[in-house]
Formats: C-alpha cells, sequence, structure tokens
C-alpha cells in the first residue's frame, strides 16, 4: 500500500509524502528536536551503555516527549520483538521515527524495485498463507457454536448430524433397511402421525380395505380420505387421530400383510399397525441407542431394552411445572411413555 501510493503518484519507490510529511512535523516540535539534539550532542561524548540509556528515556512513561520507542509497558514484547528492537524502549537510530522510517525504506527495497518485487512477492504469498489459516480458524468457530460438545461434537460434523440420532450405526442400518418405504424421508416433522403413516402407505401403492374403514371410523369424510389417498396430508384433529391411532390396532393378520407388503417392510413382530409408529417395534436392534440433543448434551430416549421412555428427558419435552399430560394425542402420549389411550 505504501509502495502503491507513490507509484500512483509518479514519485517511484518512495515512502508517501503524507508520511514523510507526519514523520517531519513530528521530529519538528520543540521538545522532540530539543531531545534530538541533545542525543546527538552526547553520541561523542557518552559511552555505549548510557548513551542507550538515554535515547530510551521516558520510553515506560511518556515515549512522545523524546520520541522514544515505547517500552514494554506499553508495546508488548512480542510486538517489540517482531520489529526487531530491544525492550524496552530499544535502541534503533532516530527513535520511533527513525525506526518508522527504515522500516518503510526496507518494504520498498531502498528504492531498487527489484529488491521491492522480491519483497512484494513475498508479502503477498504471506498474506495469502495467512488468510488460508485465519478463515480455517473462523469456520472452525463457526462449526463448534454448531456442531458443539452438547450436539455431539465432530461425531456430528462427519456424519450430517446423524449421530445425534444414534451412534449405533450398524444396528440402525439393519433396522433401517428392513422398512422398506415406511419412513417418508420428505415428511419427517410428521413422523409417527397416523394419518402421515397412511399417506405414506397411499404413496407406497394404495390404501387397504381395512385401513379405508379404519378412517372412517375415525370420523374423516371423504375428502379427507381422498386427500390422503392423493398424497397430501390433511388438517386432522387429534381425536381423528386418536381414532386412526385406534383403528390401527386393529389391522392384523391378512390386511396387516398386505400394509407391509405395499410399504416392503420385512421388520419381525409386527402384530398390528399401530406397531409400525412405535420405534421400538420398527427399530427393534437400534431402538435403545436412540438419543436426543438437550441443554445437557446428547442423552438417551429410551430407559431400557424394555421401551420404556427415559423420565430424565419430560424436562425437556414439557414444562417441568406442567401438570401431568393428560391429552389424548396418541404420539405424544407415546412420546412420554404413556399408554395409548386415556384411561378413567
Amino acid at each position: 500500500m505504501i509502495a502503491g501510493a507513490g507509484l500512483l503518484s509518479n514519485v517511484g519507490l518512495a515512502a508517501p509524502s503524507a508520511l514523510t510529511g507526519a514523520l517531519g512535523n513530528f521530529t519538528s516540535l520543540p521538545i522532540t528536536s530539543q531531545f534530538s539534539g541533545i542525543v546527538s550532542s552526547a553520541s561523542g561524548l557518552l559511552g555505549g551503555g548510557t548513551l542507550d540509556s538515554l535515547r530510551t528515556l521516558g520510553a515506560d512513561v511518556f515515549p512522545a516527549l523524546t520520541n522514544a520507542i515505547p517500552g514494554a509497558g506499553l508495546l508488548s514484547g512480542d510486538i517489540a520483538s517482531a520489529l526487531n528492537v530491544v525492550a524496552p524502549g530499544g535502541m534503533a537510530s532516530g527513535g520511533l521515527t527513525g525506526l518508522v522510517g527504515s522500516m518503510t525504506s526496507g518494504m520498498l527495497g531502498g528504492g531498487d524495485l527489484g529488491q521491492f518485487s522480491q519483497i512484494f512477492s513475498a508479502a503477498q504469498g504471506y498474506s495469502g498463507i495467512a488468510n488460508q489459516f485465519l478463515n480455517s480458524t473462523q469456520n472452525i468457530a463457526g462449526l463448534a457454536s454448531t456442531f458443539g460438545p452438547l450436539t455431539g461434537g465432530m461425531d456430528s460434523l462427519m456424519t450430517g448430524s446423524f449421530s445425534q440420532v444414534s451412534e449405533a450405526f450398524g444396528a440402525l442400518g439393519g433396522d433401517m433397511g428392513k422398512l422398506g418405504n415406511l419412513i417418508d424421508m420428505n415428511n419427517l416433522p410428521n413422523l409417527g402421525n397416523p394419518s402421515a403413516l397412511v399417506g405414506q402407505l397411499a404413496n407406497a401403492g394404495g390404501l387397504v380395505p381395512g385401513v379405508e374403514s379404519a378412517l372412517r371410523s375415525a370420523g374423516l369424510d371423504s375428502a379427507a380420505i381422498t386427500g390422503l389417498a392423493t398424497g397430501s396430508l390433511p388438517n386432522i384433529s387429534n381425536t381423528a387421530n386418536k381414532a386412526l391411532y385406534e383403528g390401527m390396532t386393529k389391522i392384523t393378520g391378512g390386511e396387516l400383510a398386505q400394509v407391509k407388503n405395499i410399504l416392503g417392510v420385512t421388520t419381525p413382530n409386527i402384530n398390528s399397525m399401530a406397531d409400525l409408529l412405535n420405534p421400538a417395534k420398527i427399530l427393534p436392534n437400534s431402538f435403545p441407542s436412540l438419543t436426543m440433543p438437550t441443554p445437557d448434551g446428547l442423552r438417551g430416549i429410551y430407559a431400557d431394552v424394555s421401551g420404556t421412555v427415559n423420565t430424565n428427558i419430560e424436562k425437556f419435552l414439557i414444562d417441568p411445572k406442567a401438570p401431568a399430560y393428560t391429552g389424548d394425542d396418541p404420539i405424544v402420549r407415546a412420546r412420554l411413555g404413556l399408554s395409548p389411550t386415556v384411561t378413567a
């Protein structure tokens, strides 16, 4: 930038006039000019150590008065070392303005365009390398806030956050391989919703008579059933979803076999269509490993292999001060480890 200012002004490799003018104005101040004269007069009279002490006079207190290089109290030792001066104060000839002038001349190659070209190329290369490290550090900081210890750390980054669901990849992959088209990857927010399962069945091949009967028993009209059959998910009330879930518990035997065949499900021990909504049933080998992110880090969803929900995560699902859940939404009840239906 300094060299560019000179080159663009068509004055060659020279310090810009703004810099030389500022340095000249500073050294012309009465106090700095008088002190410079004292140092110059004492150069032939005082020993090296005493002269150096004179040059650094005020370096740790008010270096501007004596044009001294700021000492360790005002300029960190690392910076002083980088400037190749001795802290405190330094002993560069000409004080701080002399140091600035010397560094400027050095960066400009002393007026030699060949030297400057080498210096500029080295500085440009260093800048590129430094920026790579800086950008990497910045990116890592951003990733750390997204994939920190509370959400699984670098495991989440390497697996696209899949490890936040389970780290038993082999078991989970085996279970999912037997589910065929049961899970609609484009509708994951509604995973476990009875009406969403019916919609996925319709997308995969069509409704079987028992399912359509369960829909009608749940109170759905022809328009809502048609919507499900054509792949859309109508806004079904909690009461209707509950009735639909109860109807699914009655779809067994041959009708269940048709449903599993359409969806391509080969998971064993599925005794009713309602079991297709139960993670402990559809993921028999991996459900104990399922986890969820919480403010305290990843926590297991299930307490043990019996399929009981971990009561320690209830505080993250509902307000701990709220009364016990008594609603009839089967999905919420299942997530809280409650029976599918409300009992008197």
